[in-house]
């Protein structure tokens, strides 16, 4: 993907939050060796948040979609980034094209603003690639969480019993030529 190949292994797209005195976030690509914890964040990410909004029926078959076989085919089809805090991995998110995947923050660090740090790690990630528009199908869960970050959304749309809503946000104004 020419996004990934914008950002080197060894570059850590860091984010302090020594102002607030919460713990130092790091934002940088992920690893094999770190999928069963992004697996087991989503997982936890899903039941906690996403339970709010839908079946449990529907919570279990999202789960079934984040096992750690999962997670290491999406890390080889996707730019995948990791926020570590101590080395533990709290948040993930994913970008593959235009599309923003896989977005979540570990239940116990929701609101710290490590959520709004790796959207700005994957939209930084996407300016670089050349990417105009951004497009993410939220859950109904976090349509707050993108609307924040300047997304608007576009239409509702189901996969199963699973309602999202698809969002966009312009990161550049296409160029217009003389003429």
């Amino acid at each position: 993907m020419a996004a990934a190949s914008c950002l080197r292994d060894d570059i850590s797209i860091y984010t302090s939050y020594c102002a607030t005195m919460r713990p130092r976030i790091d934002i940088k690509p992920a690893h094999d060796d770190q999928a069963e914890a992004i697996g087991q964040l989503v997982r936890n990410a899903i039941r906690d948040i996403n339970a709010q909004d839908y079946p449990a029926q529907e919570i279990e078959r999202l789960v079934g979609n984040f096992t750690t076989s999962d997670i290491l085919r999406f890390l080889k089809d996707r730019f995948t980034v990791v926020a570590t805090q101590n080395g533990t991995v709290v948040g993930t998110g994913a970008l593959q094209g235009d599309q923003i995947r896989t977005v979540f923050v570990s239940p116990d660090h929701q609101r710290q603003g490590i959520g709004r740090a790796v959207m700005r790690a994957l939209e930084g990630m996407a300016a670089q690639g050349g990417v105009a528009e951004l497009v993410v199908s939220s859950s109904l869960s976090a349509v707050r969480f993108y609307t924040a970050l300047g997304y608007v959304a576009q239409r509702k749309t189901f996969y199963g019993a699973e309602e999202t809503v698809v969002m966009t946000k312009v990161l550049r104004k296409p160029t217009r030529r003389p003429g």
